[in-house]
């Protein structure tokens, strides 16, 4: 009597399974096998102990599986955690793949929502971030600090090496004197109040222009420094400057592309085993349309932006998705509303 869980059982099934049987465990045992358990592909075979031999040998059921053995099995419809055909307990993504393109040491939230969500992923970075090859100019920066007025952030990045930097160089917050910041959305807003800091102004839409045109009445005739990558657009700069300030860009780290993705995240995008890919930026769309080229085709594209979703469609590869609030979660959220 009771539960019996057999532990990569499935190649011996049909002898272990004719010896209970021949031992006086009754042929009709409920049995369950489980393949590839808690992902989002799992699989879920039900027969009885008599039948489990000839329903594993045309099924083709391979390892990992575990394969349980009693009348629990009969309570899977009720206890059920992880169903397809259960809407109560459905994950909105199972059984779908995701690859996220995000710069590896960014991905990990991402990951974990999607996860949370049912979804199974890929991590294929399209772009890497790493420090300047100089720090002269940023040294530059940090000993005029206290002569700028405004300290302008785009990006999480920006704010992690740039601060740091400061910190590294044996200064501290005391060097930004008078300065106000500003942020060009919430994950870059938490990212200075890592560091104490409150961005004194955010857009309401987190773009470039959106930041801009706040400013834009607040600069005239101040000094604007912006903490930007070694590549990206000028648009900030030049609303700015139209704006009547006086603007100084620093590159605070370098962004430079991926040229080849991992062997299996390429073959698993050619067998049509990926449902999404994200795309976070305008960079990362351009680095993923030089990595994959066509082969982009095969799963579909979530633009964070209308912008980044301009970039893609300009090169012939439309998204499929975009999200409402420019942010990863948005990204999720985009993805969700069109499954």
């Amino acid at each position: 009597p009771g539960t019996l869980v057999f532990y990569m059982g499935v190649t011996t099934a049909a002898r272990w399974s004719t010896e209970l049987i021949a031992h006086g465990k009754p042929a009709a045992t409920p049995v369950a096998i489980i393949r590839r358990a808690t992902f989002a592909d799992q699989q879920v075979v039900k027969t009885t102990l008599g039948e489990l031999a000839d329903v594993l040998a045309p099924k083709k059921i391979r390892p990992p599986a575990i394969i349980i053995v009693g009348e629990v099995v009969n309570a899977a419809t009720r206890a059920s955690w992880f169903s397809l055909n259960n809407p109560q307990v459905a994950k909105p993504l199972a059984a779908r793949t995701v690859l996220v393109t995000r710069p590896a040491h960014q991905s990990a939230e991402m990951l974990r929502d999607l996860h949370a969500l049912g979804a199974t992923t890929f991590c294929q970075p399209a772009i890497e971030i790493s420090a300047p090859t100089d720090w002269q100019q940023v040294d530059r920066m940090l000993a005029d600090l206290p002569t700028f007025d405004w300290l302008v952030f785009s990006s999480v990045n920006g704010v992690n090496y740039f601060l740091n930097r400061l910190l590294e160089t044996g200064r501290d917050l005391r060097q930004f004197g008078s300065c106000q910041l500003a942020a060009i959305g919430p994950a870059t807003a938490e990212a200075l109040q890592k560091f104490h800091l409150r961005a004194d102004l955010q857009p309401v839409e987190y773009r470039a222009e959106a930041l801009a045109e706040e400013l834009a009445p607040q600069v005239q005739g101040k000094r604007v420094l912006l903490l930007r990558a070694s590549r990206g657009r000028e648009v900030l700069a030049e609303m700015l400057s139209t704006a009547g300030a006086d603007v100084s860009q620093v590159i605070v780290y370098e962004s430079r592309d991926v040229e080849r993705p991992a062997e299996q995240v390429l073959a698993a995008l050619q067998a049509g085993k990926i449902d999404w890919i994200t795309v976070t930026s305008s960079a990362i769309a351009r680095s993923l349309i030089n990595m994959f080229g066509d082969d982009l085709r095969q799963a579909r594209l979530v633009a964070i932006s209308p912008l980044t979703a301009e970039v893609l469609e300009e090169a012939g590869y439309p998204a499929a998705a975009v999200a409402m609030e420019y942010t990863t979660a948005g990204v999720i959220e985009a993805i969700v509303a069109a499954e």
